[in-house]
């Protein structure tokens, strides 16, 4: 959601609900001192291309953000209140738990497939206490179907997944473990491998195949009419790695080109102050 929208949807209340139950009364007050205008130029401060995540609150302002942006998503799409979504690789991170905890309370479902053992510790920590009901498959995505039917979900959903699911698709040819070792201690390897096979024009060859088949498995999760969405991200510090932000900006923009590439029954559609560069919605026909 763009700056505007959402600043003046916070000045106007809607995400109370958010607020009051996910957020300290500091980060509440700040916001509360400021009106819609100021509010605007607060977030795209904050949360200004590459992230910095040494500014102070900006990973409350993150939370604020996608929480916010991906409830008034589910609202936009008029999604049932019982919601039922599939997270692919939510990793640690519970900025989508806790948009359909906000949407759906005790109605709403929500599941994700997560590799890392340390990663889905941390997730089971914080997520606890939630209305929602959540469960964790701790298994590749692409092996969702294995523990549900096809057509189960409402929504499948990649926060900051596209990057994660070719670094491991990478990370996995190049026989690292990213099951059992810590990620962050290991991810600037994957980065530094995505990159080794971006430069040398191999990586569609190399990743291509595995990440469609998570897409048309995550597809077939879908219920007919189902929506499979997108957001990406991009932090301060990849270009210091080894890695580049610039190709990192562009990760919607090739996974977008690779899914219409492999016709999956999936047609794209565009929702206001959803910007196309970081965000991206597919409609199961």
């Amino acid at each position: 959601m763009n700056m505007q929208t959402l600043a003046e949807k916070i000045s106007a209340g809607v995400f109370n609900d958010i607020l009051q139950r996910d957020f300290s009364q500091d980060m509440i007050s700040e916001l509360e001192q400021m009106n819609a205008v100021q509010l605007e130029h607060k977030l795209k401060d904050m949360l200004e291309v590459p992230i910095s995540i040494s500014k102070q609150r900006v990973f409350e302002y993150l939370q604020l953000y996608y929480s916010a942006s991906w409830q008034n998503l589910f609202t936009e799409l008029n999604m049932p209140r019982a919601l039922s979504l599939l997270e692919v690789g939510a990793g640690d991170v519970i900025y989508i738990p806790k948009a359909v905890d906000a949407y759906s309370h005790e109605a709403g479902s929500y599941v994700t497939a997560n590799l890392n053992r340390d990663l889905t510790h941390n997730f089971q920590e914080k997520t606890k206490g939630m209305d929602v009901s959540i469960r964790v498959v701790e298994d590749d995505a692409a092996n969702i179907g294995l523990y549900y039917p096809e057509s189960s979900f409402d929504v499948v959903a990649f926060h900051h997944a596209i990057n994660d699911i070719i670094q491991t698709i990478i990370a996995v040819r190049e026989g690292m473990d990213t099951v059992n070792q810590d990620w962050w201690t290991i991810e600037p390897l994957m980065l530094q491998a995505v990159m080794d096979y971006h430069r040398k024009g191999t990586l569609k060859d190399a990743a291509y195949q595995a990440f469609i088949q998570i897409i048309d498995t995550s597809c077939k999760q879908l219920k007919s009419g189902g929506y499979m969405i997108f957001d990406n991200i991009t932090y301060a510090g990849y270009d210091e790695m080894g890695y580049s932000s610039e190709f990192h900006n562009d990760y919607i923009q090739l996974a977008r080109n690779w899914i219409s590439e492999a016709n999956l029954g999936l047609e794209e559609i565009e929702v206001d102050s959803y910007d196309k560069q970081w965000w991206m919605i597919w409609r199961k026909v």
